[in-house]
Order: C-alpha cells, then sequence, then structure tokens
C-alpha cells in the first residue's frame, strides 16, 4: 500500500483537489437526499422559472393526447419536451399552459372563447371551448 501511495502520490493529490475544489461528497449527499421529481422541482420550479410543478400536477392523458401548448412571459426555455409525445398530431388550440403570466395574455384568450380551467399565481390552465 505504501508503494502505491507513494507511486501515486500526485495522482491522489490533483483528486483530492478536485473533490474539495468542486464539492463533489456535498452534491452526491444532496442527490441522495431528493428523489427524482423533488430533484426537478426545484430546478424548474412550481409557478416560477420553467413552471414545472404546475404543468406536472395538472396534466392528464387528455392533455398529453392534444400536445398542449406551452407559453411562459419570462425568459426561460420551454420544458414541453418533458412531456411531448412526438407520435401524436399537434393541436395547439385546445389547451395552453401559461406560465409567469401577469393576466395580460389571459384576458385575450379569454375573448377568444378560452376558459380558464386552473389557476395558481401567476400560472393558468387554458381549454378552448367547444
Amino acid at each position: 500500500m505504501k508503494k502505491f501511495i507513494k507511486n501515486n502520490f500526485y495522482y491522489l493529490l490533483i483528486l483530492f483537489f478536485i473533490i474539495v475544489n468542486f464539492n463533489i461528497l456535498e452534491k452526491i449527499y444532496l442527490i441522495s437526499l431528493n428523489d427524482y421529481n423533488k430533484r426537478l422541482l426545484i430546478a424548474y420550479g412550481n409557478c416560477e422559472k420553467e413552471g414545472y410543478g404546475f404543468v406536472k400536477k395538472n396534466i392528464n392523458d387528455e392533455i398529453i393526447k392534444s400536445n398542449f401548448y406551452i407559453k411562459n412571459e419570462s425568459d426561460f426555455p420551454s420544458i414541453k419536451g418533458m412531456f411531448y409525445k412526438f407520435s401524436k398530431d399537434i393541436n395547439y388550440q385546445t389547451y395552453i399552459f401559461l406560465i409567469n403570466n401577469k393576466n395580460k395574455f389571459v384576458t385575450e384568450l379569454n375573448s377568444k372563447n378560452y376558459q380558464i380551467i386552473k389557476n395558481e399565481g401567476n400560472c393558468f390552465l387554458l381549454k378552448k371551448n367547444d
């Protein structure tokens, strides 16, 4: 063992430096502490950031089959790829998720035959009237 440490001292020193400098042990602990859905909720937000929590809570099979539309008023990328079924036809008009919306777009869509199904803070789920 002494010979191994003596021959590989610099490699072990570099490995130790990387572990300490990048907080690898702390990151492993935080990953093991939270489950997958909680980590996604922390990273993508509930009704802030990308709005993952609001979409996940309100999505069902009917919405997924219609290939819904997500509009985020903030400068964040869309999370539609987490829920989108690529084999289905696209119908953007049936369901619309509005994330970080300040009611300006909701009133415009309400006048265009959309009704509010769910509302949580600045997040809205709209469905087109039949």
